[in-house]
């Protein structure tokens, strides 16, 4: 018995690093479908990507509402969810079918989720950005790991009277999506392939949607884009930020649709460089 368990105790990390790299790999191989779609996008569309999200006049936690993620679904063969959007409705108020519908792309295995693909999105009055669901009713989001780039700083916005943080206007990321943004490939001046578009988010405080912003609900914008302004997979959390159950590191695509897992021993300085489409700095080809 003795030697068993001394078998079990030497096999066990390997099957479960072995269990690991195949998460992670699919993971990657769903991030490579992400890039083919904002690129097949992108070429349909006179070079432009997609808005980061629809919204009213420049304020982004108001509109219709529909994300990035929406508008690729027919570039990643997801027509069938794609032919019951109707663009022209708010999200709110779209049917309950789409809203919840659960996409296998943009879902990392190695994020468990409670083991749910859906989960209800708390309300803007009174959010607490450290816990945005503790208020979660009615209807349910299906969800995403996957988000796209706001930008290396704070996008501004408030709580519905629960708090909030200045930075920059929903409507004026630095990064390649944000409110109404349809950003041309040759304005990431930064380069294609030094400009990351989507990055990882999991669930640990509260769960992302492909779907896009919903009015009224706490942290609408931010669970369709993430901010680079603090280091991936940091500790002490903030839902801005971008965070992977992968061990030492996230999954990224660029603007050129290559798909890289960055090291946790990655400098923050270039990590924020990354998020920039033109900022102007100076990064290596090896980070």
């Amino acid at each position: 018995m003795a030697i068993i368990g001394i078998l079990v105790g030497l096999l066990l990390p390997a099957v479960q690093q072995a269990r690991e790299s195949a998460r992670r790999l699919a993971c990657s191989n769903n991030m490579k479908q992400i890039g083919l779609g904002l690129h097949n996008f992108a070429h349909a569309n006179r070079e432009y990507l997609p808005k980061g999200w629809v919204s009213e006049d420049g304020h982004g936690d108001e509109g219709l509402g529909w994300g990035w993620s929406s508008r690729i679904l027919p570039f990643m063969e997801e027509n069938d969810v794609y032919d019951q959007i109707t663009f022209t409705t708010s999200i709110g108020s779209h049917s309950s079918s789409v809203k919840a519908t659960a996409i296998d792309t943009f879902l990392c295995a190695s994020d468990l989720r409670d083991g749910s693909l859906t989960f209800a999105i708390g309300e803007e009055t009174g959010c607490d950005d450290e816990s945005p669901d503790t208020s979660a009713a009615g209807d349910t989001y299906g969800y995403s790991n996957y988000v796209g780039v706001f930008g290396a700083e704070h996008m501004e916005h408030d709580h519905g009277g629960g708090g909030g943080h200045t930075g920059l206007e929903p409507d004026d990321g630095d990064g390649v999506f944000f409110a109404n943004s349809r950003v041309p490939f040759r304005h990431i001046t930064d380069g294609l392939s030094k400009t990351i578009a989507v990055g990882e988010r999991d669930s640990r405080i509260a769960g992302s949607v492909w779907i896009g912003m919903i009015e009224g609900k706490c942290e609408a914008m931010s669970r369709v884009v993430g901010v680079g302004e603090h280091m991936f997979n940091e500790a002490d959390p903030h839902f801005e930020d971008f965070y992977s159950q992968h061990p030492n590191g996230m999954n990224v695509v660029f603007a050129d649709g290559h798909v890289a897992f960055l090291q946790g021993s990655l400098e923050e300085s270039i990590f924020q460089a990354l998020c920039t489409r033109k900022g102007g700095e100076v990064v290596g080809s090896g980070f």
